[in-house]
């Protein structure tokens, strides 16, 4: 994981920083963030896999929020007709900031991610629940859950119906939610308050939502390693519940889905998309836009897409 951190790095601390820190710098006095997300992963009549984090400084409420959005675009990007100007300069405002990452059938994560890896991984990761009970006793219950999720996690990786695609996928979704959250905490002087709200969908729907021990650990072990162990846990984390059944944000996480939907569909062999409403979010909503990042993680290692709008 470290390698697939580098990579990261590396392509980001290019020309992409001086975007992130001119959009945190423009928010530098807030201090409550969230990132809402969509995918689009497998789907065999998109030509591409997508993952995709949106930014938000919590300077509107959330309800105003969702009425501003609703204005623009009632439904997702699959149930509308078209898109509005209005959404698409929404997009390019500046109220936010997306990331994107561009999966390659043949990646340099899936080096990290093979079966024995991810035994691995699972066991380290139990290891370290078990040894936070002892360290922090304030929050036992909670890492004794987390531990149990994980037994429970490793029972199963060896019964034949176990899903491993499903696995890989959700480590490295988390790993990259903790990535962008990392980005956050560095970039943000004084963050009080922060929230992964994700998409329902088969990752979030997996095996009890073992998605948020896994996000939980993996970012808490990067944000201790590469900024420091006081900063990962100087910030309250909101982590929603039941989200199957309550999602409160549906409305936040459409500019996710637009984005993503856009991109999952492009065919970038060719420039081509299949729909009116695809191509105005590519031409209108996405080239040219200086609060978007999309970053393409293939066999050798990882780089950065730019859409220019001629």
């Amino acid at each position: 994981m470290n390698r697939m951190f580098e990579l990261l790095e590396s392509t980001v601390n290019k020309s992409s920083i001086t975007q992130l820190k001119d959009f945190f710098n423009k928010y530098a006095d807030v201090s409550k963030w969230y990132v809402c997300s969509d995918y689009c992963i497998d789907d065999s009549n998109k030509p591409n896999d997508i993952i995709t984090f949106v930014i938000f400084p919590h300077i509107i409420n959330i309800p105003e929020l969702k009425d501003i959005i609703n204005s623009m675009q009632k439904t997702d990007l699959k149930k509308c007709r078209t898109v509005t100007n209005e959404f698409c300069n929404f997009i390019k405002s500046g109220l936010f900031f997306s990331i994107s990452f561009k999966l390659e059938k043949n990646n340099i994560f899936e080096n990290y991610t093979h079966k024995a890896s991810l035994e691995k991984i699972i066991s380290d990761y139990k290891d370290i629940t078990d040894n936070w009970q002892i360290t922090t006793p304030k929050n036992t219950s909670t890492y004794k859950e987390m531990s149990k999720q994980l037994a429970s996690l490793q029972n199963s990786i060896h019964k034949k119906s176990f899903n491993y695609k499903l696995l890989r996928r959700t480590f490295l979704t988390t790993f990259l939610a903790s990535y962008v959250k990392l980005l956050i905490y560095r970039e943000v002087p004084n963050i009080e308050l922060f929230s992964w709200l994700s998409d329902r969908d088969a990752m979030t729907n997996w095996h009890n939502g073992i998605y948020e021990v896994l996000y939980h650990i993996t970012s808490h072990n990067m944000i201790s390693k590469y900024i420091s162990y006081e900063k990962s846990n100087s910030c309250a984390e909101l982590i929603p519940e039941n989200i199957n059944d309550n999602m409160f944000y549906d409305e936040m996480n459409r500019v996710a889905d637009f984005i993503c939907g856009a991109l999952a569909d492009y065919n970038y062999s060719n420039n081509q998309v299949t729909g009116k409403k695809q191509c105005k979010l590519i031409e209108d909503a996405i080239s040219s836009n200086d609060f978007l990042i999309i970053i393409v993680i293939h066999e050798s290692g990882v780089a950065k897409i730019k859409h220019t709008k001629a």
